[in-house]
């Protein structure tokens, strides 16, 4: 009667490949590799601020900028130290700005809700005080001209400057228009009429 002897617990049979292992330096390698890669996606995904930040629309003094609801025609830019408009008349150091606007798609809340100035950072927001474009519903196809007033602090004369305008005083995910000059280089005049607001010719 023949027996057969049965191989140990745990005995590595003879056709049993061999377990390789990477060297040191190798696993290090591809664990810095995979470290760097994450890194560069990081990198290219935006954050949050980013993901919902404005499409901005570059416009040019006397051109036509389109965003998504939203036509403007900046038409000048000026300084005085005084401002009248429809007999009301103060004082200050101020940037007017003339624009022709209209919207595009509906004229549902259509109407410029954030008109900022930012200048080195600093924002300002036009002013309430005159009767001007800010917060004036807009139509489909037909122009609304006007000004508006941003009244600067006494003694700022230079710096890079940003028109901002949108239709929504929050313009987080919707396109925004944006006019960038230098503070410095804006003609200045002594005093100036703001331009009354009213439908200019299509």
């Amino acid at each position: 009667m023949t027996s057969s002897t049965a191989p140990h617990e745990g005995a590595q049979t003879a056709d049993a490949p061999a377990v390789q292992r990477l060297p040191t330096w190798a696993t290090w390698t591809i664990g810095i590799a995979c470290i760097v890669a994450a890194w560069f996606v990081a990198l290219a995904t935006p954050g949050e601020h980013d993901a919902q930040a404005p499409f901005e629309i570059p416009a040019a003094i006397g051109e036509t900028a389109t965003g998504r609801n939203l036509v403007v025609t900046v038409t000048d830019v000026r300084r005085a130290s005084e401002v009248n408009a429809d007999g009301w008349t103060a004082e200050g150091n101020w940037l007017v700005v003339d624009l022709e606007t209209q919207a595009v798609l509906t004229e549902d809340r259509a109407s410029l809700s954030h008109a900022d100035l930012v200048v080195d950072g600093n924002r300002f927001t036009a002013s309430e005080r005159p009767d001007s474009l800010l917060r004036q519903p807009l139509a489909v196809g037909i122009p609304l001209a006007g000004s508006l007033a941003f009244e600067l602090p006494e003694g700022l004369d230079t710096g890079s400057a940003r028109l901002e305008l949108a239709l929504a005083s929050d313009p987080s995910l919707d396109s925004m228009i944006v006019l960038s000059f230098e503070l410095d280089e804006v003609p200045t005049e002594s005093q100036t009429e703001l331009l009354p607001t009213e439908w200019a010719n299509p």
